[in-house]
């Protein structure tokens, strides 16, 4: 059926062995007068992508991070992006975990991610440098790609530890420095492949565009496929957040060539739009990702007309009627009820159910993004009377076939929030259409 699943999996997980890694901890001395009891030394442990530093129990303040190059920052100050965080454990010392693939004062040196520590005790200032392994991850099928498909990660002169460090490829013969293909990278990128073949007939790689700003256009295209590379702040690239899960969302297309004719207008293109998503699982720092691409259909399923998904907003609650695709811009009181419809359209297969992973809210200013439904349920955060609840419409309409839900416009704004009431509203919806022969086809709330 050339179809694609999305499966979210959970699994118990168990950290890595503890690897203890020496520590060098320079002491000031101490006046022949006075005596102080030992300070015992800090404590790393090292996982595949973060670093833990337990410091000595006992006052401790102003905590510093610092590079090889001397440049510090205070840890409170650090932006977000870097991964450092301190806790309190319950034996009273303070834990700092680091995120080894950090740009900000980690470093690589030979096979080693480096970097330093400084802090206060009662004794005064202490300076220590930690250090943790390399790990080289396998060679997978993300990086087992012919060299006419590697998009260069790095400078040209980048090291193995250095690439490996910025989650890229690397090639010893020729040394190269490449990024994996169908992958959301350190650097909060997308980087994928559109093969030709996704259509039939095959499409023009090179007529494929971002779909909010046609001069992003793919960093290489052949007669047989186009490679992307998108940053995930730009190229009308929008950010939610569904659960604990980051998501971010960029739309391909390709640009329609028509022939004006005196007796109408012919194309040798069919439209396609591909949405690609990046997803971040909680507790990481761009570091454990994947990415869902939604194809359009494959020349392995033949139906009558247009196959895919349609979002449409009915006229009434019992949704005898909607308003056409390109109607103007619709304007409802504040709190006036609001009645959506996902449906899929010319099913090749009556078994065949639609799934309804997400849907969001967002204006046309993509400044902010509200999530209305997840998994298939309401967002939980909403107040339960305007919560958005999927059902399924009566008979006769194919079971599966058809999701409906209703929203109170715009109640579900935090106060301040909506600043310009005059800005347009639009609505995405991110879904599967599944097989009952590939298994369960069921949507999970939250916390499943």
């Amino acid at each position: 059926m050339a179809q694609y699943r999305t499966l979210d999996l959970q699994c118990p997980y168990k950290s890595t062995p503890e690897i203890p890694a020496p520590v060098t901890l320079p002491v000031s001395p101490t006046p022949p007068s006075t005596t102080f009891s030992p300070v015992p030394k800090p404590r790393v442990i090292c996982s595949a992508h973060q670093m833990t530093v337990e410091l000595p129990s006992g006052p401790i303040s102003g905590i510093l991070i610092k590079d090889i190059k001397g440049n510090q920052m205070d840890l409170q100050d650090a932006p977000k992006h870097c991964g450092y965080s301190a806790s309190i454990g319950k034996d009273g010392k303070i834990h700092l975990s680091l995120q080894l693939h950090s740009r900000c004062h980690m470093s690589v040196q030979g096979k080693m991610y480096i970097v330093a520590v400084v802090y206060m005790t009662v004794n005064g200032r202490r300076e220590a440098q930690f250090s943790c392994p390399v790990v080289i991850p396998g060679f997978g099928q993300e990086c087992n790609l012919p060299s006419e498909q590697r998009l260069p990660c790095g400078s040209a002169s980048v090291s193995q530890p250095q690439c490996l460090s910025m989650g890229c490829c690397f090639s010893k013969h020729p040394p190269a420095c490449y990024y994996p293909m169908d992958e959301c990278t350190i650097d909060r990128h997308f980087v994928f492949s559109v093969p030709a073949s996704l259509t039939e007939p095959p499409l023009s790689p090179a007529l494929l565009v971002a779909a909010s700003n046609s001069t992003c256009t793919p960093q290489r295209v052949t007669p047989d496929y186009a490679l992307f590379k998108i940053p995930m702040d730009g190229c009308g690239a929008r950010r939610v957040t569904v659960g604990k899960t980051l998501i971010y969302m960029v739309e391909v297309i390709n640009k329609v060539q028509a022939i004006s004719l005196n007796y109408g207008t012919i194309t040798r293109d069919s439209p396609v739009r591909l949405l690609v998503e990046c997803r971040f699982q909680p507790g990481t720092v761009l570091t454990v990702s994947y990415l869902v691409k939604t194809p359009t259909l494959g020349p392995r399923v033949q139906t009558q007309g247009v196959f895919g998904v349609q979002l449409r907003i009915a006229k009434d609650a019992q949704y005898s009627s909607y308003y056409p695709q390109y109607h103007q811009p619709l304007q409802i009181l504040l709190g006036k009820p609001l009645y959506l419809e996902v449906r899929l359209l010319n099913a090749p297969d009556p078994s065949l159910v639609l799934l309804v992973h997400f849907c969001v809210a967002y204006p046309r200013s993509g400044k902010s993004v509200w999530v209305l439904l997840y998994n298939g349920c309401p967002n939980p955060l909403d107040p339960a009377p305007q919560q958005a609840v999927l059902s399924d419409p009566p008979p006769p309409f194919p079971q599966g076939h058809t999701r409906r839900f209703t929203i109170s416009t715009f109640q579900f704004l935090p106060d301040g929030e909506f600043k310009d009431p005059d800005e347009e509203i639009y609505f995405m919806c991110s879904t599967e259409i599944c097989s009952p022969r590939d298994g369960p086809c069921v949507e999970g709330c939250f916390g499943q």
